[in-house]
């Protein structure tokens, strides 16, 4: 059972740029489409394995922040994380 909690705390009145926190359990996700919108994540428990479409392997960890580009592709591993993250999403799309 994969377990999520994701929590919306903000969202602009444009609707272009959205906070929140997300939590997960165990999870691999693979991207194959881009990811969408630029999303800032600061991870408070946990880590996550970034491995991009060019191979480039980055791991995250708790007290650490990474930002993911709209154009990302990759793969995202993790035996579990709580995260706040912030997002832009140029025509809103994404957060809706």
């Amino acid at each position: 059972g994969h377990t999520t909690l994701d929590v919306t705390s903000l969202l602009s009145s444009d609707g272009k740029f959205a906070s929140g926190m997300y939590k997960s359990d165990k999870t691999r996700w693979e991207i194959d489409e881009p990811y969408g919108v630029d999303e800032f994540m600061y991870f408070l428990e946990g880590s996550v394995t970034l491995t991009s479409s060019d191979g480039t392997v980055q791991t995250i960890e708790a007290g650490e922040g990474v930002t993911i580009p709209k154009e990302w592709t990759g793969v995202w591993e993790t035996e579990g994380y709580t995260k706040i993250w912030v997002i832009y999403s140029e025509d809103g799309s994404a957060l809706e």
